[in-house]
């Protein structure tokens, strides 16, 4: 039976992912990531799994796979401002790494994880065909990384998709980002470290959702292309602490630093051509960020880093 390969497993999205692979295929899963995927929540059905520490898939062997997602990436979009060539040089060789296994896998189809950011600054949704307009390093890479992989796709007929996602909401989130930072920060007594006004908008998503729109992709429902995964819910930072403080029960101490030296104020993506295949976002945005703001409470108390090397939002 052909293989189902998810290379970034080790993340936030891939840890919701590959319990939905697991429940809703049964095909040998594949899991790669530069870090050790932890598979202790699907022990029981370690017959059909296999890892590899890897940060390249030129590095597995010869395999069979029917679908490659590939969730890998640099996304701290702070950590590209300050170093902007590891972003490019880690977004790039994954895209081209990406490509090249599947030109030389052309029976199997890739599906690629990018972000609302290739779209730019916005206001009104905009769809898969506006033109990319990154305007800092992490958002240029990843449009450099569709850019590659759509060559590739065009010049040597493949079977890509490539799925932007806007922000995601979920309580297995450990990186520095709004939401553990802030659940990190307020139970640490600490106030929330909050860019400019706080104003800034962005569109938000149980990352369920956007499983289940690449759960779509894995089923072959989606025809080759790009697609834009979104709940079209709009919130700017100072709600979401709003929210998070209100669940924990505490006060939303706050301290504002600089902004950004680019600081976009607000993105929005056009998901109608994804619900035109049957998808629609399933989770209440609130009740999602109130939901992982509980999970994420209970981590700190059991002594988990919430947000390695705790940045501004």
């Amino acid at each position: 039976m052909s293989a189902i390969l998810v290379h970034g497993a080790a993340g936030f999205v891939g840890s919701s992912l590959i319990p939905m692979l697991v429940a809703n295929t049964t095909a040998p899963l594949i899991l790669t990531d530069k870090r050790p995927v932890d598979t202790s929540d699907i022990e029981a059905f370690r017959e059909r799994i296999e890892t590899s520490q890897t940060d390249s898939l030129a590095n597995l062997p010869d395999r069979e796979v029917d679908v490659a997602i590939v969730l890998a990436g640099e996304t701290n979009v702070d950590e590209a401002l300050a170093d902007p060539r590891r972003a490019f040089e880690t977004n790039i060789a994954i895209a081209v790494d990406a490509a090249e296994w599947l030109r030389r896998n052309p029976r199997s189809r890739l599906v690629y994880m990018s972000s609302d950011e290739v779209l730019g600054e916005s206001f009104a949704p905009l769809g898969e065909s506006e033109p990319a307009r990154p305007t800092q390093p992490y958002a240029a890479s990843k449009a450099c990384a569709e850019t590659i992989l759509g060559c590739y796709r065009d010049t040597y007929g493949l079977d890509l998709v490539i799925m932007r996602s806007c922000n995601l909401v979920g309580g297995r989130q450990r990186a520095q980002k709004l939401i553990p930072v802030a659940v990190s920060s307020l139970l640490g007594g600490d106030p929330v470290p909050v860019f400019g006004s706080g104003e800034q908008v962005r569109e938000w998503m149980a990352v369920e959702d956007l499983c289940a729109a690449l759960m779509l992709a894995v089923h072959r429902e989606l025809p080759v292309g790009v697609y834009q995964a979104t709940s079209g819910v709009q919130l700017s930072v100072l709600q979401v602490i709003d929210l998070i403080a209100s669940v924990l029960g505490l006060p939303p101490k706050l301290t504002y630093v600089a902004d950004r030296i680019v600081e976009d104020r607000s993105y929005a993506m056009d998901s109608s051509t994804l619900q035109g295949f049957g998808w629609k976002p399933e989770s209440r945005v609130a009740a999602a960020i109130e939901t992982a703001a509980m999970a994420l409470s209970d981590a700190f108390r059991y002594g988990e880093r919430l947000a390695p090397n705790t940045g501004t939002h």
